[in-house]
């Protein structure tokens, strides 16, 4: 029978695990920490710190509440904003923008922390520009 030698396997063992930790695949517990959510919605309000942070309050419908519903997220200079396919940041966003975008949120404690990771925005074009 041939011996297996756990020395020649432990690099990737290690990273299999650190990759699983990452990806969320600790323990049961952990697994509920963060949650992705994805959403279509409106902006209603934008709070700017700088021209790259701050918080955004956007009105959406909820698929999982199934009503109309308004939540407020922070915008960090990680924050992937897109207009018309565009990188744009968040002073480029307007109140009454349509979007598309990610939030993840966090339980701290007994908190909710609401981060958003990604923000999709298609504007109207308008019909009488010139070329």
């Amino acid at each position: 029978m041939r011996k297996i030698s756990m020395e020649r396997h432990r690099p990737r063992v290690l990273i299999l695990m650190a990759l699983l930790s990452v990806l969320g695949g600790g323990c049961g517990e952990k697994q509920q920490q963060a949650e992705i959510i994805s959403l279509e919605g409106k902006i209603e309000k934008i709070e700017r710190t700088s021209d790259t942070k701050g918080k955004i309050t956007v009105v959406f419908f909820s698929e999982k509440q199934k009503q109309e519903m308004t939540g407020t997220a922070e915008v960090t200079k990680e924050t992937e904003i897109m207009i018309d396919g565009a990188a744009a940041i968040l002073k480029d966003l307007h109140d009454g923008d349509q979007l598309r975008g990610e939030v993840r949120v966090e339980k701290k404690g007994d908190k909710k922390v609401q981060s958003v990771l990604k923000i999709k925005v298609e504007r109207p074009k308008s019909g009488a520009s010139g070329g």
